[in-house]
């Protein structure tokens, strides 16, 4: 039997199950982009799985497909509107994951014009990469001057482009037990979140959105994959996520404020 068969026959079962809406897709929907098979994919997101779901390593369904190269799929995903804000532990966004892939096609569409972290970090890893198809379809949407200025721009002076409101990420592990997230020392946390304070080479962060990768505490709850959104009570996002240049209560290993180049993708620190 093909792992095409496998993966659809596994996942008609578990739409047979009762009270399958419980069902934790997380690794299915992992499996369905692995195996490039837009079907499943489909049958996934139509019967309650999430494709903002992050993996262990914080990519979301959408990267893996553009990272994978996978045309189909991505279009596919695309037409859901996922979630173009979300991040991976590297501080990948999926127009990153475009342009790692010199994939131009999927570029105009996960790019995200509003953030301008977002576009010069892309633009600058693209110059800095040579990653001609990219390159070209910048010039289409911005122009070719602007495009050789903000990407060399970046590359000289990447701080000049850390403004407010601009998305982040930062992964870590707690350093003790954490059971309200159901978290231990192992566990790999992502907090993402946008900026709120830039002074000097110094950044502040308010937290949107704590993630914890990969529970394996079933004890605590049956999801791989847990998320925790800010919320109007004042108290429980000082816990968890904290405030503007103050880190959340609950993590001792988290600072209230980080060095710029914390936010960099890999690739161009």
């Amino acid at each position: 039997m093909s792992r095409h068969i496998r993966f659809a026959a596994a996942a008609l079962l578990f739409v047979a199950l009762p009270g399958f809406a419980q069902y934790d897709y997380d690794d299915d929907f992992t499996k369905a982009i692995a195996a490039h098979y837009p079907p499943l994919v489909r049958l996934l997101i139509t019967k309650g799985g999430h494709q903002n779901v992050q993996d262990a390593a914080g990519d979301t369904p959408l990267m893996l497909a553009i990272r994978s190269r996978d045309r189909e799929v991505t279009d596919l995903l695309m037409h859901y509107e996922p979630d173009l804000l979300l991040l991976n532990s590297q501080n990948h966004s999926a127009a990153t994951e475009a342009v790692l892939a010199d994939d131009a096609d999927s570029l105009p569409g996960v790019l995200v014009r509003s953030d301008p972290l977002q576009v010069a970090q892309a633009l600058g890893l693209a110059t800095k990469l040579k990653k001609r198809r990219v390159l070209n379809r910048f010039i289409e949407l911005f122009g070719a001057a602007r495009t050789d200025d903000i990407g060399h721009h970046f590359l000289s002076k990447p701080l000049d482009n850390f403004e407010l409101g601009s998305r982040v990420a930062y992964a870590f592990s707690p350093a003790q037990d954490s059971p309200d997230v159901c978290a231990k020392p192992a566990t790999k946390l992502l907090l993402q979140g946008k900026i709120c304070k830039v002074e000097g080479d110094t950044v502040s962060v308010e937290w949107q959105l704590l993630s914890n990768l990969d529970n394996e505490d079933k004890g605590c709850s049956s999801q791989k994959r847990l998320h925790f959104a800010r919320k109007p009570d004042a108290a429980w996002n000082a816990k968890f996520l904290g405030a503007c240049s103050a880190a959340p209560a609950y993590f001792s290993t988290v600072p209230a404020s980080f060095n710029y180049r914390q936010f960099l993708v890999p690739e161009l620190r």
